[in-house]
């Protein structure tokens, strides 16, 4: 087991990891890590509870951003 998993060790809930896309205009005019940070605040509890999340992927973006990468993709 991996150090930074002893903190899961008893723990029922095997789903820990987590990867989330938040497409919101709440991001809008903010960088990753403030926009990152406006998740972390929102699900503080969930990350410091026993056997919570333990890792989170983010992705996030303003709706804006999220039309042009489907329009990208769509071109390609």
């Amino acid at each position: 087991m991996h150090s930074h998993h002893k903190a899961m060790q008893g723990v029922q809930s095997k789903e820990t990891h987590f990867r989330v896309v938040i497409t919101s205009d709440a991001f809008k005019g903010k960088m990753q890590p403030a926009r990152h940070r406006i998740v972390y605040n929102l699900l503080k509890e969930e990350l410091a509870a026993a056997g919570g999340i333990h890792a989170l992927q983010l992705r996030t973006r303003t709706l804006e951003e999220e039309e042009r990468s489907k329009a990208s993709e769509a071109s390609s």
